[in-house]
C-alpha cells in the first residue's frame, strides 16, 4: 500500500510540476485561451504558479494533504473555467486528476 500512495502522489506532484511549467511557458495560443475564458493578461502565471506550490506540497510527505486539498481546488476552477466556456472534452483530464487528487485527500 505504502508504495501506490508513493506513486499516487509522485504522479499527481509530477502532473502539476508539468503543467505549471506549460502555463509559466505560455507557449502557442496558452495566453489566447486564458483571454477567452475571461481572465486577465498575465493570469496563467497566477494558475502555474498554484501549480507548482501544488506539486512542492505533493512532493513533501508530511505537507501532502494541504498538496493535495490545493490540486483539487484548481483541478475544481479548471472544470469549472470549462464548463463556463461550454468546452466538454478537455474537462476528461481535469476530472481524472481531481478524483486522484481527492483520493489523495482520503488517504493523507
Amino acid at each position: 500500500m505504502d508504495m501506490f500512495v508513493t506513486l499516487l502522489f509522485w504522479s499527481l506532484a509530477i502532473f502539476f510540476l508539468y503543467g505549471a511549467w506549460n502555463n509559466f511557458q505560455a507557449r502557442g495560443n496558452v495566453r489566447q485561451m486564458y483571454r477567452n475564458w475571461g481572465y486577465p493578461d498575465g493570469f496563467h502565471l497566477v494558475t502555474a504558479s498554484l501549480e507548482f506550490i501544488a506539486a512542492i506540497l505533493l512532493a513533501i510527505q508530511s505537507l501532502r494533504i494541504f498538496g493535495a486539498v490545493l490540486a483539487s481546488i484548481v483541478m475544481i476552477a479548471a472544470i469549472a473555467t470549462l464548463v463556463r466556456a461550454g468546452v466538454r472534452k478537455p474537462i476528461v483530464t481535469p476530472a481524472v486528476v481531481l478524483a486522484f487528487s481527492s483520493l489523495g485527500i482520503a488517504i493523507a
